[in-house]
C-alpha cells in the first residue's frame, strides 16, 4: 500500500507523547483479602460448594479461604471485580493457592464472568490465565485482565476454578478441596499501558523484497484506537484470524451465519491495505456439533448426503461473501495423521468418519467454483519435523493434483522450538513440496523457548532470548533463499505479542513460551532485530 498513507494511519490512530524524563505510575488498589478478620466478606460460591474462612492452613497470618464440597470443575470462590466496567481498563489480580490432598500437581484457572445491561442476555465467561500448583505448596498466581470494549456490559466478577470438564468426565482429582489467601486486585495506571516503538524499522518493509509478512490476530487486537492495532499496521502487510474465521465462530447454528467477528478483521485489513488470509474452511476441531448430527435425532450421525450438503454450503457461503477480498484460504487444515495416512474418525475427524477421504477433494473444488482467483491452501503441522507425515502430505497433494484438484499451496504451520528441527530439514521440506509445482507458505510460525512440551517453567534469560534470535535469523535467511527460488511468498507469525500467544499456559499451565517477535510490553525482542538488523544483536552468528 502507499507508504505515506500507512504512516498517516499510524499517526491518526496514535496520540504521541514525549518522554520527558522518568515517569512514575501509580496503580489503584481495588481489593485486598487476607481473611485475617475471620470473615468471608464478599466472596461466595459459584454453585453448591462450601466457601468459608479457616485456620487449617494460611499463607500469611492465621486464616485463609477454604473451598470444599466441590462437585464440578467450575466450583470455586467468586468476587466482584467491578460494577462499573470501563472498556480497556486493566486489572492485575494476584493470589496464593494451596491444596493438600489429591494429585501431585493440579491445574487451576483464573476466569472472569460478565453480565450485561440486557438481563436476558447470557453471561459471558472467559478463562484469563491458567496455573500449575503443586500439592502441599502455596503457589502465587498472577494475571492481567483487560476489560473488553463492550458498552453493554454491566458487572464483572473474577473467580478461581479447575480446568473445565463435562460432568461425565469429572474425577476425584477435579473435585479437590483448595484454599486461597492474600488476594490483591489493582487497576493499572492508564499511563503505564504499553506503547509501540515508532522509531524502529518496519518488519514488512524490511522483507518486502522477498515475501509478505503477516500475523494472526483476534478482533480485539484490531480495535483501531489500540496500540496492538498500530503494531499490526506498522510491521505487517498480511493478516489472518486466529479463531474468528473458524466454523464455530462463523456458523454456530445451522444456517445462522454470524459475520460480526469475521467482518471486524476483514474490514480492518481492507482499511489498512492488508493482504487477507482465511483460516480455516474445514478442520476437525472447533466445529459445532450440529454439523455431524441428524436433524431429527442429535444422537444419530448425519447422513453422508446431508453432511456433504452442509459442508458445501458453509464453504461456498464464506467464499462467496469474501470473493475478491480474501486472497488466500486454508481450505483444509490438519488432515494428515501423526500415525500415518489421513486423520481418521479415531483421531477426531468426523469428516473422515462420515464422508471418507473425498471431503478433502470436494472442499477444494467447491471453493474454486466460487472464487477462481483465490489461493487455495492445504495446511498442517510438523511437516518440517516428521518425515513420515511430510511424505504422506506429499503423496496426498501429488495424487490430488494429478486428479485436477485445485491446490495452489502447501501451508507449513511451523510451531517449532529454538533447537528443533534443523534448518536443513526445513529446507528439504520446502524443496519437496515446491517440486510439486505449488507454493509453500509459512502459515503459523512461532519459536518456543522450550524443546520439551512438558518442560517446567523457567526464567527467560538474555541467553535464551539470544538463542531464540539466532533461530529466527536462520529461519528468515532460509525463507529469503526459498523466496529467491520462487518457492515461497508469504510468512505468517502466529500472533502479535508474547502475551497473546496460544502457547501461554499450554501445554503446561502457568508457563509462557515467549515465542514471538514482540514482548507483552509491545517492545521488539532480540528476535525482531535479528531479522531486520542483525548487527544490533551482539553474539549472533
Amino acid at each position: 500500500m502507499n507508504q505515506k498513507w500507512k504512516i498517516g494511519i499510524i499517526l491518526f490512530l496514535t496520540i504521541v507523547t514525549l518522554h520527558l524524563g522518568a515517569q512514575t505510575f501509580k496503580n489503584e488498589l481495588i481489593l485486598t483479602s487476607d481473611f485475617e478478620d475471620g470473615k468471608v466478606g464478599k466472596w461466595g460460591p459459584r454453585g453448591t460448594e462450601k466457601v468459608e474462612v479457616t485456620t487449617e492452613v494460611a499463607k500469611g497470618g492465621k486464616y485463609s479461604l477454604k473451598i470444599s464440597e466441590r462437585t464440578k470443575t467450575w466450583n470455586g470462590p467468586i468476587h466482584v471485580l467491578t460494577e462499573k466496567p470501563v472498556p480497556e481498563d486493566t486489572y492485575i489480580i494476584t493470589a496464593w493457592i494451596y491444596y493438600k490432598e489429591g494429585p501431585a500437581q493440579s491445574g487451576f484457572v483464573l476466569s472472569a464472568e460478565r453480565s450485561f445491561q440486557n438481563e436476558k442476555q447470557d453471561h459471558s465467561y472467559t478463562n484469563v490465565a491458567s496455573f500449575l500448583v503443586k500439592r502441599g505448596e502455596w503457589t502465587q498466581v498472577s494475571a492481567e485482565y483487560n476489560v473488553p470494549k463492550d458498552p453493554t456490559q454491566k458487572t464483572i466478577w473474577f473467580y478461581f476454578e479447575l480446568p473445565y470438564k463435562d460432568d461425565a468426565s469429572v474425577t476425584a482429582n477435579d473435585k479437590i478441596t483448595f484454599y486461597i489467601d492474600d488476594v490483591k486486585v489493582e487497576k493499572l495506571d492508564p499511563a503505564a499501558k504499553p506503547k509501540i516503538e515508532l522509531g524502529i524499522p518496519s518488519l514488512y518493509e524490511t522483507l518486502s523484497k522477498w515475501f509478505s509478512v503477516g500475523a494472526a490476530v483476534e478482533p480485539e487486537d484490531v480495535e483501531p484506537s489500540t496500540q496492538k492495532a498500530q503494531l499490526m499496521i506498522k510491521h505487517f502487510d498480511t493478516m489472518v484470524a486466529g479463531n474468528a474465521h473458524k466454523m464455530d465462530s462463523v456458523q454456530p447454528k445451522e444456517g445462522q451465519f454470524d459475520w460480526s467477528r469475521a467482518d471486524k478483521i476483514i474490514e480492518f485489513g481492507e482499511m489498512t491495505g492488508m493482504r487477507l488470509r482465511w483460516h480455516t474452511l474445514v478442520w476437525h476441531n472447533q466445529v459445532p456439533a450440529w454439523f455431524f448430527q441428524d436433524p431429527k435425532d442429535p444422537n444419530k450421525p448425519a447422513s453422508k448426503e446431508l453432511l456433504n450438503q452442509r459442508l458445501k454450503t458453509h464453504i461456498q457461503t464464506v467464499v462467496r461473501r469474501y470473493k475478491g477480498r480474501v486472497e488466500s484460504y486454508d481450505v483444509v487444515n490438519e488432515v494428515i495423521s501423526d500415525n500415518g495416512g489421513l486423520r481418521t474418525g479415531a483421531e477426531g475427524s468426523k469428516w473422515y468418519q462420515i464422508l471418507g477421504p473425498e471431503y478433502i477433494e470436494n472442499a477444494f473444488r467447491w471453493a474454486r467454483e466460487i472464487d477462481p482467483n483465490a489461493q487455495l491452501v492445504i495446511n498442517d503441522y510438523n511437516l518440517e519435523s516428521n518425515a513420515r507425515k511430510r511424505q504422506d502430505m506429499y503423496n496426498l497433494v501429488r495424487d490430488l493434483k494429478r486428479k485436477g484438484v485445485p491446490i495452489d499451496a502447501v501451508g507449513l504451520q511451523m510451531h517449532i522450538s529454538i533447537n528443533y528441527p534443523s534448518i536443513q530439514e526445513i529446507r528439504e521440506t520446502i524443496n519437496l513440496f515446491a517440486s510439486l509445482g505449488v507454493k509453500v507458505i509459512i502459515t503459523e510460525l512461532d519459536v518456543s523457548i522450550y524443546d520439551n512440551p512438558s518442560e517446567p517453567k523457567k526464567n527467560i534469560t538474555n541467553d535464551i532470548l539470544l538463542r531464540q534470535a539466532q533461530r529466527y535469523k536462520e529461519l528468515f535467511d532460509l525463507f529469503k533463499e526459498a523466496a529467491n527460488k520462487k518457492q515461497l511468498d508469504t510468512v505468517v507469525i502466529w500472533g502479535l505479542t508474547d502475551d497473546g500467544s496460544w502457547l501461554n499456559n499450554f501445554p503446561v499451565p502457568g508457563r509462557t513460551n515467549a515465542p514471538l517477535l514482540f514482548d507483552k510490553q509491545l517492545k521488539a525482542k532480540p528476535a525482531f532485530w535479528a531479522i531486520v538488523d542483525p548487527k544490533k544483536v551482539p553474539g549472533l552468528r
